[in-house]
């Protein structure tokens, strides 16, 4: 069954991510073994990073005075209230953002915990947020050799960023509405995982907008981007969750427009006017489709 890409859905804000990064500076030079992916965790925990669902009442007037200091050990028993069946994993789960945008290089077994030049440029608040997102996400592809995520076998052969700009840019060419609207970036966009399905992407979206049951169509278009005849409400869903998340990171690099309502509930996104002459360049320059590596090291 194929998969939809995502950035992230552990930390959904993409500024905190300079947060999560602080933290994890704590550690440089470490190791990533489980004790210090729980140490990670119980840190973000410590500075109020990460609130756990399940809090024990003893614990929360931690949250409610946000002034009162969380004790390390008050932190590290919160942490393992949860009863978490993989503990270690959280902590993975966690670090796994910074690897992903180039912020850090932080795996179990691949030596002592690094972050990077970007990641240190980004921690040093002297930084333009826009360039310090667009180094990251344009760098970012699918499969890529660090992580085994999205890979080949599964289909993905895609630079997400360039990507989605070739999908506006012909969708601007074609129709009158300009840009993405929420529900169409959240289905048509997680849903690219090949550079060269973007013209039948363009079209599916310009189908979309002349079908009256828009219900049905994505329905189907589920149905048969996960190759199943039974797609769970779920499934439907977590692709908005995906198209939200991947927005506001996309945002950030101030090569993308996102005019919204004031509760930001609903958006539309399309290529920044100020940045035309970036974009041509970016769209000459790279048709989406990833690179080949030799090795992590070249990565």
């Amino acid at each position: 069954m194929k998969k939809p890409w995502s950035i992230s859905t552990t930390v959904r804000n993409p500024e905190r991510l300079r947060e999560f990064l602080r933290v994890l500076k704590k550690l440089e030079g470490q190791n990533f073994n489980t004790d210090n992916q729980i140490k990670y965790q119980v840190l973000l925990i410590q500075e109020r990073l990460y609130k756990p669902l399940n809090m024990p009442l003893k614990f929360r007037g931690y949250y409610e005075n946000p002034d009162i200091e969380i004790p390390y050990k008050i932190a590290e028993e919160i942490f393992y209230t949860q009863n978490y069946e993989d503990p270690p994993m959280r902590g993975r789960q966690s670090v796994n953002p910074l690897n992903k945008l180039g912020f850090s290089i932080v795996r179990e077994g691949s030596g002592p915990i690094i972050i990077t030049e970007l990641g240190n440029k980004y921690l040093t608040g002297d930084y333009d947020i826009g360039l310090i997102f667009f180094k990251s996400l344009l760098k970012l592809q699918f499969p890529n050799p660090w992580s085994a995520e999205f890979s080949e076998k599964e289909g993905f052969n895609i630079m997400p960023f360039v990507a989605v700009m070739h999908i506006i840019d012909r969708i601007n060419k074609k129709d009158s509405k300009k840009g993405l609207d929420k529900t169409e970036f959240s289905i048509f966009v997680p849903t690219l995982i090949k550079f060269d399905l973007i013209d039948e992407h363009v079209e599916r979206i310009l189908e979309f907008r002349k079908e009256k049951n828009k219900n049905r169509y994505i329905l189907n278009f589920a149905k048969k981007f996960y190759e199943t005849k039974n797609v769970p409400d779920k499934k439907i869903n977590s692709l908005f969750d995906y198209g939200d998340n991947i927005m506001r990171y996309f945002r950030l690099t101030k090569y993308f427009k996102v005019p919204m309502d004031p509760l930001g509930y609903y958006w539309y996104i399309d290529l920044e006017p100020s940045r035309k002459v970036e974009i041509e360049q970016l769209l000459d320059m790279y048709s989406g489709s990833a690179f080949k590596f030799k090795s992590l090291t070249d990565y």
